[in-house]
């Protein structure tokens, strides 16, 4: 009886789809799991792989502004975009015709530029005497003498703004797509108003791809580099990408720009962590229903 017990257990062998894991999981540690781990050991490392906090003291001391900076207008940027993201998507949900189709259109057309091609864009709209300004003078809105200054967290959002809203709308909408006529027409026949509809029906139904355009946003404007660089440059506060590749181009200070860029990964830990236990909370209503 024992022996036959053993013998079960000893030819018990592993699920077939295992190996075809491996070249998957291969990938994910060499290309994201170790370079994060190797971040995180090398910024508390010093002079010659002493461990030390120095690094962390010296973020704190010359970028703490930066910090909040990015984390202010990732915030604000996630926000913005995820409110105007669902009133375009609404939008095209409910009026489906010529002109929703064309601007539909039209909106998924900034998702395909680069930001090196919009960073310069901006950069030309948003300049003193730029085609903005310019506008605002012939209308007499604004004095070319004293320009508005648009280098700076407005201009920084704008540009933001710009980029990120159609990207959001097309995973929103692609939500709100998926939801049956059915419920507005018997939130309709209640009659519920359209600003109800869209809080009490649409928005819920459609949680799921809201939070993922909205994490997949607050990761792409924590980790964006050349939209800040190329519109504020060296003014302080900027973003921690730019601190970065300053700590890394000009210092050749590895340790700091590592301890940086664990402040970003803080970051975007947070909004992933959030996702993924959305997710499992999902996965486990979907099993238990």
């Amino acid at each position: 009886m024992t022996s036959v017990g053993s013998r079960s257990l000893g030819e018990r062998k592993l699920p077939p789809y295992i190996p075809l894991l491996f070249p998957a999981v291969a990938f994910m540690v060499l290309m994201y799991i170790w370079p994060f781990v190797s971040s995180v050991l090398q910024s508390f490392l010093v002079g010659k792989g002493q461990p030390s906090l120095a690094n962390y003291v010296k973020v704190w001391e010359l970028y703490r502004k930066d910090i909040v900076f990015t984390f202010g207008i990732t915030l604000f940027n996630t926000a913005l975009t995820g409110v105007v993201a669902v009133i375009f998507s609404v939008y095209f949900r409910i009026r489906q015709n010529r002109i929703s189709a064309l601007l539909s259109a039209i909106f998924k057309l900034p998702i395909f530029i680069p930001f090196v091609v919009v960073s310069q864009m901006m950069n030309s709209f948003l300049a003193p005497h730029g085609l903005l300004n310019t506008a605002l003078a012939q209308l007499g809105i604004v004095n070319l003498e004293k320009p508005l200054q648009l280098f700076n967290f407005a201009g920084l959002s704008f540009g933001f703004a710009w980029k990120q809203i159609p990207f959001a709308v097309l995973i929103i909408h692609g939500g709100f797509q998926m939801i049956d006529n059915s419920y507005i027409e018997a939130a309709r026949s209640v009659g519920a108003k359209m600003p109800s509809i869209i809080l009490r029906v649409l928005v819920p139904m459609n949680k799921s791809s809201i939070i993922v355009a909205l994490v997949l946003v607050y990761s792409q404007i924590i980790g964006t580099f050349t939209l800040p660089y190329m519109l504020i440059g060296g003014k302080v506060p900027t973003t921690i990408t730019v601190d970065i590749a300053h700590r890394v181009n000009y210092f050749r200070d590895f340790g700091v720009a590592n301890a940086l860029g664990v402040c970003s990964y803080i970051m975007v830990l947070f909004t992933a962590a959030y996702y993924l236990r959305s997710k499992i909370r999902e996965a486990r209503q979907e099993v238990s229903g």
